[in-house]
């Protein structure tokens, strides 16, 4: 079984790495509980997206067709998840902004997606490490990631 609750910032999820394909972490971890495909263009004429949900192990792997079908995303809301050795899904916002300053996540972004008929969300970003913490009703729900980019174009593959 693979390790899934190593969150390694720009490799990827414990021995999931980020470049690998959908056939490597199906041999891995076996058919996922759902999968999804959707294009990010508001028009629907991008390249598309398929997300794979694991919901044993409380994740989602994003393959983006704009890299040949890689794994470029994960999300995770499992609480046994570690953030180098720190565990982060349950923690408050202030109780995460304390991690993440120990582990010296600078230059946050704060942005509230709040509205009257949904649940007060907020996401804390730290681009610099290509991760993004959903926080709901003031507690974390969620960490998404990505692999780390040499520039804007270019990503730096684990693997």
């Amino acid at each position: 079984m693979a390790n899934t609750t190593e969150i390694k910032i720009g490799q990827g999820l414990g021995d999931i790495k980020f470049g690998i394909s959908r056939e490597k972490l199906k041999a891995m971890l076996g058919e996922p509980d759902e999968k999804e495909s959707f294009s990010l263009a508001e028009d629907n004429s991008g390249d598309t997206t398929e997300s794979w949900h694991y919901d044993e192990h409380e994740f989602s792997a994003s393959f983006d067709e704009e890299f040949d079908w890689r794994l470029v995303r994960i999300a995770i809301s499992s609480p046994e998840c570690e953030l180098n050795g720190e565990k982060i899904i349950g923690l408050n916002k202030e109780q995460l902004l304390k991690k993440l300053d120990k582990l010296d996540f600078c230059d946050l972004d704060f942005e509230d997606l709040s509205s009257h008929d949904s649940t007060n969300q907020e996401l804390v970003t730290a681009d610099e490490y290509g991760m993004t913490f959903w926080l709901d009703n003031g507690i974390v729900s969620e960490i998404q990631w990505e692999p780390l980019f040499v520039d804007e174009e270019t990503i730096r593959w684990p693997i």
